[in-house]
């Protein structure tokens, strides 16, 4: 394997708290030998998401250019701390208003914004994550109208690494492994909405997405979690094809209901039939392998997937974020983001 790649994943590892071996050291034959070590020992959990508490940055994604093709690329970096990393993250804005990049504002390091409308927060004491997004800019009085390119502000991995990942590692990227436990704390910091006569749904929605792929076929499924959205405190899965614009792409959605993703939960993010900003921190634990078992059941009766068994997808990528209809201004912090998939047969 390339020296390079080696020194990537024991990088990864370092920033994921995986494995047991010490930092590498300065020389080719000691990486090599500290990557076998790491690699070669009997485990039965792994964190499948790389830089889980985001200590590298991010890299900036432009808005979707829509003239073209909704064609967007990378147009910046952030940083702010003195990791030895490129960003696995990406900060996506799509149809957001002017471009973030564009329009960045002087701010503390650990704060990507315009000064305004859109901010990416990040505090390492509380391993947290702040999203603000008001939509005024965009939508400036205006109905949201069905149809219309909506704001989002969302960070992204579009890979989690399951190719370069050594292949002791890989089983626990695949759907069928004993259990795979998503865990984070969460926390409405904001809620604000501006009603315009003629809005079509004014919906606020924050959603975790994972991405399921096929190892050896083309299929992919986007398999979410409901987190938020303004319209019910709590709600059912929604199964569904992606869809209604003209940049989607029709890709089957399964996306678990909030009543089972807060189940047991002391807290919510409402109270008393609205939703409750500046409310208590949320501490979310939930095994999604029954779901997607149910992903693949619905699926396979469907005629979507090609795979003829859990064990040929795999997690492999996220987003999470606002995607909202509607003039709102709203902040939601997240905190602790985990996905543990755990195996007896790695």
């Amino acid at each position: 394997m390339h020296k390079k790649i080696l020194s990537a994943l024991l990088g990864m590892l370092l920033l994921t708290g995986c494995g047991t071996s010490a930092p590498p050291a300065e020389t080719d034959e000691s990486i090599e030998t500290a990557e076998e070590t790491v690699m070669n020992e009997p485990i039965t959990e792994w964190q499948l998401i790389p830089d889980a508490d985001w200590q590298a940055g991010f890299q900036i994604m432009s808005q979707k250019d829509h003239a073209n093709g909704d064609y967007c690329y990378i147009k910046d970096t952030w940083t702010y701390t003195d990791s030895a990393f490129t960003p696995s993250w990406i900060l996506a804005q799509w149809d957001s208003g002017p471009c973030l990049a564009d329009s960045r504002a002087e701010s503390d390091p650990t704060e990507y914004t315009d000064g305004k409308w859109r901010s990416v927060k990040y505090d390492a004491a509380a391993n947290s994550l702040t999203f603000h997004l008001d939509t005024s800019l965009y939508y400036g009085g205006r109905p949201a109208l069905q149809g219309d390119w909506w704001p989002h502000l969302l960070i992204e991995q579009t890979s989690f690494g399951y190719d370069l990942t050594p292949k002791s590692r890989q089983p626990f990227y695949r759907c069928d492994s004993d259990s795979m436990i998503v865990s984070f704390d969460i926390r409405l910091k904001d809620y604000e909405i501006t009603k315009v006569d003629g809005d079509w749904v004014q919906a606020a929605q924050f959603l975790m997405y994972f991405y399921v792929k096929g190892i050896d076929t083309q299929d992919f499924c986007w398999f979410g979690l409901q987190l938020f959205d303004n319209r019910w405190s709590l709600n059912d899965h929604y199964i569904g094809y992606d869809g209604g614009k003209a940049d989607a792409s029709g890709a089957m959605i399964y996306s678990i209901g909030s009543r089972y993703v807060y189940k047991g939960c002391d807290t919510l993010l409402w109270y008393k039939g609205r939703p409750n900003p500046g409310g208590d921190w949320v501490h979310v634990e939930i095994d999604i392998k029954p779901y997607l078992e149910d992903m693949f059941a619905h699926g396979t009766d469907e005629g979507y997937f090609k795979a003829e068994s859990l064990s040929e997808l795999v997690i492999n990528g996220m987003n999470l974020g606002w995607e909202t209809i509607g003039t709102f201004d709203h902040t939601m912090e997240i905190a602790n983001l985990r996905l543990a998939s755990h195996r007896q047969d790695s």
